[in-house]
């Protein structure tokens, strides 16, 4: 009963949509905006375009505050063909476990972002981060109906980018850098008619680190979204997408998922949920995972969040499961800096005897 609570739960958000592709999907909601506007991947994420600087100069920060620390013309390009950009990370975070506890201060990312404008219409962008490895890729915008090509080595754009690394539609997904190097090297080609985007992508299958490991076997994934603004203060959507890949010893694996979110004036709701089933010698498994997160903009600068994850790897076995619930605030006293505490409740199997293992985050990040 549990397993399909959540499986109504998150669905009931997911089929709803967030233009979700962003490192925070609930800016993109708000703002209508496309992933491209405001950042220089057309995944979302890591680098900023313009537009994306500029919003998180000016709508973010407590307004006073802002203009007494602001920089008069900032601008992240240093020259017609060169841009640059940061994102730092520093987690304080107290944990239980049982009987004993984890008090830390720990570098959580450290990440340059380096953008060469080769001609027009072509980029090279380069993103080195502390721990994950680097994505490098060539970017071209010369497909027709605001489309692009990308190809190098990325994360493949499947679900919603989030700054959270341990969130479980990343981390469980295989997404994260918390359990290995996410990026894969291939190719992404999309296209974005009107308020709908599609993308097509093929890479290496396997993990990578200095070379493949799946030798001729592929990835493939494929992904349709549409955002679309019904009033001046309501926008809405929905989108979905499929990965499947195989490693070397022959075991597949298929993701499917859809994603959600709609934005009423100050209040934002998004989410998604995805199955995963890896059929290895015959024997299939099938799990299920899932995020939803509400947020309130109490005013300008300071966010209220409510999240909730799910992750169950077998849906056929009835123990296993684990649900998160956060509670937090982010805030954002001046322009490049923010700071979101944030406490989770952690219940690792309902059927199990209760431990506690809640946690305590406080987080500093600065960017730009």
């Amino acid at each position: 009963m549990r397993l399909f609570t959540s499986i109504f739960l998150i669905m009931t958000i997911g089929l709803l949509f967030a233009e979700t592709a962003t490192a925070l999907p609930r800016f993109a909601i708000r703002t209508g905006a496309r992933c491209q506007s405001c950042h220089v991947n057309p995944s979302g994420g890591a680098m900023r375009q313009a537009f994306g600087t500029q919003f998180g100069r000016e709508e973010l920060p407590v307004p006073t505050w802002a203009d007494e620390f602001a920089l008069d013309e900032f601008s992240s390009a240093l020259s017609d063909n060169f841009s640059i950009g940061a994102d730092m990370r520093l987690l304080w975070f107290n944990r239980k476990t049982g009987s004993t506890s984890t008090d830390e201060i720990w570098q959580m990312q450290g990440d340059v972002y380096m953008n060469f404008r080769l001609a027009r219409k072509v980029n090279l962008y380069l993103d080195k981060g502390l721990y994950r490895g680097f994505e490098i890729f060539a970017l071209l915008n010369i497909v027709p109906a605001n489309g692009f090509v990308k190809a190098g080595k990325f994360v493949p754009n499947y679900g919603t980018k989030m700054d959270d690394h341990t969130v479980y539609i990343r981390q469980m997904l295989g997404f994260s850098a918390e359990f290995g190097r996410p990026e894969r090297t291939g190719l992404e080609v999309g296209i974005s008619p009107g308020p709908i985007s599609i993308t097509g992508g093929v890479y290496n299958a396997g993990s990578e680190n200095s070379f493949p490991s799946a030798g001729k076997k592929k990835a493939f994934l494929g992904r349709a979204e549409g955002v679309f603004k019904a009033t001046d203060d309501l926008n809405l959507g929905i989108g979905g997408n499929i990965f499947r890949k195989e490693n070397s010893f022959g075991a597949k694996t298929t993701m499917v998922g859809g994603f959600g979110g709609i934005s009423y004036k100050d209040l934002t709701l998004f989410g998604e949920t995805d199955w995963t089933t890896t059929d290895s010698v015959g024997a299939k498994v099938t799990g299920l995972v899932g995020y939803a997160e509400l947020n309130y903009m109490v005013t300008q600068g300071v966010d209220l969040k409510f999240a909730y994850d799910f992750y169950d790897p077998n849906i056929d076995v009835k123990s296993g499961s684990v649900s998160r619930y956060s509670f937090g605030v982010e805030f954002f006293p001046i322009a490049g800096v923010e700071v979101r505490p944030v406490y989770r409740h952690i219940v690792e199997d309902p059927d199990a005897q209760k431990v506690d293992n809640d946690e305590f985050h406080l987080l500093l990040h600065f960017y730009f």
